[in-house]
């Protein structure tokens, strides 16, 4: 008999700002004939049980753990908030306690973990200025005692808001700033009005229409344009932005790596929004025990491939499976946890080696090789 549900697919919520995982108990799941605690008479199965080649698969929707910075509001008034996206850091906020700035940009959330496997995403960024959190794929795995990290590029990344296309007069500025493809990748901000050289560092600009100096912030990439081809010539520094003056501004930034001609149109990368908050994403992690082999698979596309470098046969630690975090201790803190914080829609292991991966917005797992699988599914009544 089959379940059939029909209407929005359902998740675990593990709201911003949570403690919350869920605890796949060892104990409550094998046979202690000694009743001693001592698991070298037990009797595991399913996932304990297992050794060798396997296959990982999830689906999930993460959460933006960034918050944006003062520097991103980009002429906004207030910073953008919603159940989504992490509060804006800083003294005397419970979101800095929570999870400090300083510590989002190197975080990772945990979505599987066991002590010989664990399966996260970990913050690629270095900052929240219009910037909020882009994610990577890392795989910890452990055999014969001896651990080895596998990461992919980024996988998950936030991209431009395309709200000036209904007229917003916040956005609407010079958008010539497109790609071959013609999708808008950077804004036009201004034309040079004098020639530097390369290794200078002030720059200064006639800008298009009323953008205000809050337009631009610290850190901030700047580009100059060849065709569809777009160069970035340095980065705004600290305390480089001077006041407008008759549509004007002095820029002061990195040195600059090319020479800028009298003319030249200034780009900066648009307003970001962190989209993949609506969207599901799909892992695949497969472990081939023949040569070792650990293949990485983000939306049914291969992102990483290589080889565990220990000898021996990998096999499941015969202790708790942890969703959501490393730990059941709630009192460690967010940051050493590896707190996820985001929804999973279904979760997967089986054993053996599937030979194609494909992107859906289920999982089928084989029925006999099947190791765990959790949907996390409710019926829209």
């Amino acid at each position: 008999m089959y379940d059939i549900y029909v209407g929005k697919q359902r998740s675990i919520v593990f709201p911003i700002m949570c403690n919350a995982h869920i605890n796949i108990n060892y104990a409550d799941n094998i046979v202690d004939f000694a009743n001693n605690n001592d698991t070298t008479d037990d009797v595991p199965y399913g996932v304990w049980g297992h050794s060798g080649s396997f296959t990982y698969e999830a689906i999930f929707t993460p959460y933006d753990i960034n918050g944006m910075g003062s520097g991103g509001l980009r002429g906004r008034s207030v910073q953008q908030t919603n159940d989504f996206i992490m509060p804006q850091g800083g003294s005397n906020k419970l979101s800095e306690e929570y999870l400090p700035t300083a510590s989002r940009y190197t975080h990772s959330m945990v979505l599987f973990h066991n002590a010989n496997l664990t399966v996260s995403l970990k913050n690629t960024t270095t900052n929240n200025s219009n910037q909020p959190a882009e994610y990577k794929i890392k795989v910890d795995m452990k055999i014969g005692g001896i651990n080895q990290s596998f990461e992919t590029g980024t996988v998950i990344s936030a991209v431009s808001d395309k709200s000036w296309l209904k007229g917003n007069a916040d956005n609407n500025f010079n958008f010539s700033g497109i790609d071959a493809d013609g999708k808008l990748k950077y804004e036009s901000v201004g034309i040079t009005n004098a020639t530097f050289n390369a290794g200078g560092t002030s720059l200064e600009l006639t800008v298009n229409g009323s953008r205000p100096a809050s337009h631009f912030f610290e850190g901030q990439k700047l580009f100059v344009r060849d065709g569809f081809n777009f160069t970035e010539i340095g980065t705004i520094a600290n305390g480089g932005i001077g006041n407008l003056s008759n549509s004007d501004i002095t820029l002061t930034i990195s040195a600059y790596n090319a020479n800028i001609t009298n003319g030249s149109e200034i780009y900066i990368e648009p307003f970001k929004e962190p989209k993949y908050v609506k969207n599901m994403h799909h892992v695949a992690v497969i472990f081939n025990e023949f040569n070792n082999s650990v293949d990485i698979f983000y939306n049914g596309g291969l992102v990483h491939s290589s080889f565990h470098n220990t000898s021996g046969v990998f096999e499941f630690s015969r202790t708790d499976c942890l969703i959501g975090r490393n730990t059941t201790n709630g009192s460690t803190s967010a940051s050493a946890a590896y707190q996820y914080m985001g929804e999973i829609h279904e979760m997967s292991l089986e054993q053996g080696t599937k030979k194609k991966i494909t992107y859906t917005n289920s999982l089928f797992p084989f029925f006999d090789n099947t190791l765990m699988y959790l949907r996390f599914e409710e019926v829209d009544e």
